[in-house]
């Protein structure tokens, strides 16, 4: 039988969060298979590392208040950070083993290493951050 639209509206409802996290993994493994395959600028690398930036600056953000409200939730908040953290850098490095990103890249000139320019838009998002 078919869903009806309620029910996929009330599972959406219910998951949202979920669903969205899950959708922007798949998002973020496309696009990183997709753009391993083009030379992208120093630059483009800075705009798409930006989000990132920002949300792993939101995380230690919450760290502080969290700390402060109560010792107790402070522990599990600091512990939950330590071990998500630990869990994340073991998965980065057996996929770095394995996959060994930016093994058919070239290393740029010598020529090319002046001193980078810093355009508007490098100030706005410093700005941002």
């Amino acid at each position: 039988a078919v869903p009806s639209p309620w029910r996929v509206k009330n599972v959406c409802k219910q998951n949202g969060l979920l669903i969205m996290s899950v959708l922007a993994v798949v998002i973020g493994c496309l696009l990183g298979f997709f753009l391993r395959t083009r030379r992208l600028t120093e630059q483009e690398v800075k705009y798409f590392q930006f989000p990132g930036e920002l949300l792993m600056r939101m995380l230690k953000i919450n760290l502080i208040p969290a700390l402060t409200c109560s010792s107790r939730l402070g522990l599990i908040t600091v512990s939950y950070y330590l071990w998500t953290t630990f869990v994340a850098v073991i998965v980065g490095i057996i996929m770095v083993s394995i996959i060994h990103p930016g093994g058919a890249a070239q290393k740029e000139d010598s020529e090319d290493s002046g001193k980078p320019i810093m355009s508007s838009a490098d100030a706005l998002l410093d700005l941002i951050r």
